[in-house]
């Protein structure tokens, strides 16, 4: 495992915990992240809240055998019901509400059919949004029109015991290519900068990269990596389809986390043809469980042996990472 230290387990950020379809209209389910057991339920309008578990009344789990019932959620203990801002709004055998009663809202938003939530080690409420996956990698990425993520670019890849600090290691990683992707050369790093929440990074393919670099035709590899848990990844070039990729670490407790993949294929001649869609699927998915074979058992190390060439760029990512969690406050 990973092995960094609870605080690093515990950041400031927007993170994914599941996709819209998840959430229904009407549906209740029960998650845990940051070693906080949730609530998330859609009411009959489609807000989708999410709230602190247990009932104050006498700690039932809202998210086991809870009800929506119009825009609250019922207990199933007691029927107490709960509306989206975490207060008490009905007791069945009393004719008044319990206004000193209150559950803690965790700020929720869908994007892309992403679900995010807003975790502070603070408790503070959220000081900027994520960003709109294909604006934010740049405007030919955004041109292109892409089919649907739901279902087969929808992928759960479960709870592993690695930290999301190790992850975003992988932004300033371009030599990784050789050992974990088979690439012939390490990609040239056409840019990378941090601003404010966002680090972005884009690698080139090809030698072509070290005399063209603003060639549109050329393959990139354009990464956006807001707060440590979530990344967008584009690759591709006006030549060839765009494959756009969101990534998502969010911790569970101290040692897991839960990670999500979601896969957007621009449009492209032939897709028609059977197979066509599901081989290329493929191809955009079968590079990641390399990695995390290695990021499951590799440790963290606070003070990597990095080559002369690397130093540069990872002490840039280490030190905008590190604004995320709160011993950087101190």
């Amino acid at each position: 495992m990973s092995q960094v230290p609870a605080s690093m387990m515990k950041p400031t950020g927007w993170f994914q915990i599941g996709w819209s379809t998840d959430f229904p209209v009407g549906s209740v389910a029960a998650r845990k992240f940051f070693g906080e057991d949730m609530v998330v339920f859609r009411t009959e309008s489609g807000e989708l809240t999410v709230l602190d578990a247990y009932c104050p009344h006498m700690g039932a789990h809202l998210g086991f055998g809870g009800t929506v019932r119009g825009e609250m959620i019922r207990c199933p203990f007691h029927l107490w019901e709960w509306d989206g801002e975490g207060q008490n709004t009905c007791i069945p055998y009393q004719d008044r509400p319990n206004r000193a009663a209150r559950l803690r809202t965790w700020s929720v938003i869908e994007r892309n059919d992403n679900v995010y939530v807003w975790h502070d080690t603070k408790g503070e409420a959220p000081t900027w949004e994520p960003p709109e996956v294909f604006e934010s990698l740049g405007a030919d990425v955004a041109a292109a029109t892409y089919h649907s993520s739901h279902p087969h670019g929808q992928i759960r890849l479960g709870t592993i015991r690695l930290s999301p600090y190790v992850v975003a290691d992988n932004v300033a990683d371009p030599a990784h290519f050789l050992g974990v992707h088979g690439s012939a050369t390490v990609p040239v790093v056409v840019s990378s900068e941090a601003d404010g929440h966002i680090f972005r990074v884009k690698l080139g393919f090809g030698r072509r990269w070290h005399t063209e670099p603003d060639n549109p035709n050329l393959d990139s590899l354009g990464i956006l990596q807001f707060g440590v848990g979530m990344s967008y990844t584009a690759l591709g070039s006006l030549k060839t389809p765009f494959v756009v990729i969101s990534l998502a670490t969010t911790p569970i407790d101290d040692d897991t986390s839960e990670m999500f993949q979601t896969v957007w294929l621009q449009h492209a001649e032939g897709d028609q043809i059977p197979g066509r869609l599901a081989e290329r699927m493929h191809n955009a998915t079968n590079q990641l469980p390399g990695d995390i074979v290695i990021w499951e058992n590799q440790r963290y190390v606070e003070r990597p042996a990095w080559a002369a060439n690397e130093v540069k760029g990872f002490n840039a990512l280490r030190r905008w990472t590190s604004t995320f969690y709160e011993p950087a406050a101190g």
